[in-house]
């Protein structure tokens, strides 16, 4: 989730330098150890779904992304891997299902999964189930995104907008640029602050496309899955009568997503956003879910591609949304984003969405496993 608040628990990024450090070791650890081969009794999960926070406990209490996941696939069996918080939990019919962690830094928990030489994950499906937050010109809060494009938030020039020029519309501005609104001719691969585009440690890339035909074939398989709405829900969204995307009814759709480490919310920001991603696709996308994680995990699944221990084009993003990137007419900003977000009337029903839509890509794939193994809808 993204754009709005957070629960405690998932703000609390209470992981130090030196934690990250333990982390990053331990998956370059598993990356120079030498593998046993991909022998037959290795672990082949069909379906990882990668869920990235939970609240508590994986049952019973508030639920986080993997609660619903754990309670309603019976997933009881766990697996411990060094290098992540959360042990894989497994229902042991081939359904798999992992915390990867918070903001970008979860790329470090999905190497070191991929590093440890029990797993062979080169057939497996990947489905990221997380929640986000929904531009109010795109979307209604509670709806099911399959995502598209994965547009990274973060590599950029930011001045305090308080001290920005006046014609400015905000304080962040592309790397290669000198001002908002504009982007490098280069898109497709930001330079490093202060380094020329023939200079080594450029940032790379911006925009992650997802496999399209993979992405179509979920949306296809799900555009008809009745998400509930409810009384709180229209009240919510009835506050949004400037826009009118997000006076719908929650549905199932597909879009893009921008991913950064910090948790941004308003106007203001919403706007840099929808610039940032309408930018950087040169104009072929636009904003519909903000969130925290896509980036840092799908440039893993990117680089573990190129290592041969996954396959990307079997990766796929469901975000459902939990709550609007900009507050309502007469609510502050500040009120907006520090509200209890396990309270509000999108909260529940975003998770709720998630399981119901993404269970059922996860049902077609491991029903169908004898066709799916060896090819990609």
């Amino acid at each position: 989730m993204q754009g709005g608040t957070e629960l405690n628990k998932k703000k609390s990024l209470g992981r130090t330098k030196s934690r990250l450090q333990h982390l990053m070791l331990t998956a370059f650890a598993l990356l120079i150890s030498p593998l046993s081969g991909y022998g037959a009794d290795l672990i082949r999960p069909r379906v990882l779904v990668i869920a990235t926070y939970e609240t508590g406990k994986d049952r019973g209490d508030v639920p986080g992304e993997l609660q619903y996941w754990v309670e309603r696939e019976n997933l009881d069996q766990s697996i411990k891997v060094k290098g992540i918080d959360h042990p894989i939990l497994t229902n042991g019919k081939g359904l798999y299902a992992m915390i990867s962690g918070t903001t970008s830094r979860c790329a470090v928990q999905m190497m070191a999964l991929a590093m440890d030489p029990r797993f062979d994950l080169r057939q497996t499906y990947f489905l990221l189930s997380g929640i986000g937050g929904a531009d109010p010109n795109q979307v209604t809060v509670a709806s099911a995104v399959w995502i598209r494009q994965v547009i990274d938030g973060d590599p950029a020039f930011e001045i305090d907008s308080r001290e920005t020029p006046a014609s400015w519309p905000y304080g962040t501005i592309a790397l290669g640029a000198t001002e908002p609104g504009k982007v490098p001719a280069n898109v497709d691969s930001a330079p490093a602050a202060g380094v020329s585009d023939d200079g080594a440690g450029g940032v790379g890339r911006i925009v992650y496309k997802i496999n399209l035909s993979l992405v179509d074939w979920a949306y296809q398989l799900t555009k008809d899955v009745p998400i509930p709405d409810n009384d709180a829900l229209a009240a919510n969204r009835n506050l949004f009568k400037d826009f009118p995307n997000a006076q719908h009814k929650p549905s199932v759709l597909e879009g893009d997503s921008l991913g950064t480490d910090h948790f941004w919310h308003g106007a203001i920001m919403t706007r840099w956003a929808e610039d940032w991603v309408r930018l950087y696709t040169r104009g072929s996308g636009s904003l519909a879910v903000s969130d925290c994680e896509d980036q840092g995990i799908f440039l893993a699944m990117q680089e573990l591609d190129r290592l041969g221990r996954v396959d990307v084009k079997r990766f796929l993003v469901l975000r459902t949304t939990s709550n609007f990137t900009l507050p309502p007419p007469g609510v502050s900003v500040e009120k907006s984003l520090f509200d209890n977000l396990a309270s509000s009337p999108g909260y529940l029903p975003a998770l709720d969405a998630n399981y119901r839509v993404g269970s059922v890509v996860v049902s077609a794939l491991l029903q169908n496993w004898d066709r799916y193994k060896n090819q990609v809808p």
